[in-house]
């Protein structure tokens, strides 16, 4: 597996709490742990405190979590960053940014849906990232085609495109899906100017499809992986991140990543 590093956009160090994100190779392994601010209760996500525990001892470079969240683990998530979701029905513009630096984040996340014809939150956006970048505190902008649910939207083109988007807005790092082959997806490195970490998108059953997703992803340029339910839901969330790592961060082999699962 190669790295393709002349289309691998550069890490913003002069936020220093990027060093809290991202490793010393200016990659990640970040684990999203946000999902209970929709949906209640998930599996997984029962026992959050013993959920975070696991996966910084996996080597979790970061975890995403919801304010509250953030909040409930603050004496568990160790050296791992904390990435606060600003996710909301209403615009948070106003508050949202101040209240995460309250709550100890070292950066914030917001999820936008270019294309989608109802819910426009690229203004929102725009806000957020220059709030943030008065308070040196680094952006995340997940950005889905149209929506999660019209995966025929989710083509090469459409992520690139929405990559772009985000970066233009202000974002210093961006989380996408990963569509089409390796050599297609450079395109979506290659087209915006700032780091892409791709998301994990619907649970996988294989725990060989979830490493492979990564693999790929590091191999068409991506900086890291943001990835939940198939972290958190797997029947080791630690071992699933270690051998994340050894793919994102020390360019292991699928194969030899795929022993660091176990039985």
């Amino acid at each position: 597996m190669t790295a393709i590093s002349e289309r691998t956009q550069p890490v913003r160090w002069d936020k220093r709490r990027m060093h809290h994100v991202f490793g010393v190779d200016g990659k990640a392994v970040i684990v999203a742990m946000d999902h209970c601010i929709t949906a209640g209760v998930v599996p997984g996500l029962v026992d959050v405190r013993r959920a975070v525990r696991e996966v910084v001892a996996g080597g979790a470079d970061a975890v995403m979590t919801t304010i509250g969240m953030a909040r409930a683990v603050r004496d568990d998530i160790g050296g791992a960053g904390s990435i606060v979701v600003l996710d909301s029905e209403r615009s948070v513009a106003g508050y949202a940014v101040e209240a995460a630096l309250r709550f100890g984040a070292d950066a914030v996340e917001l999820k936008v849906f270019p294309g989608s014809p109802i819910d426009d939150k690229l203004g929102e956006l725009r806000e957020l990232a220059a709030q943030a970048e008065r308070c040196g505190l680094p952006f995340l902008a997940e950005a889905i085609p149209v929506s999660f649910t019209e995966v025929s939207a989710h083509t090469v083109g459409n992520i690139a495109n929405a990559a772009r988007i985000c970066a233009e807005a202000g974002a210093d790092f961006i989380k996408v899906p990963f569509a089409g082959s390796v050599e297609e997806y450079r395109s979506v490195i290659a087209g915006t100017f700032a780091p892409v970490l791709v998301l994990g998108g619907t649970p996988l059953t294989d725990p060989t499809a979830v490493l492979r997703l990564a693999a790929n992803a590091m191999e068409a340029g991506a900086r890291g992986v943001v990835f939940g339910r198939n972290v958190f839901q797997a029947t080791s969330p630690a071992r699933t991140v270690a051998a994340l790592a050894a793919l994102v961060h020390e360019d292991a082999s699928l194969t030899a990543a795929k022993r660091l699962l176990g039985d």
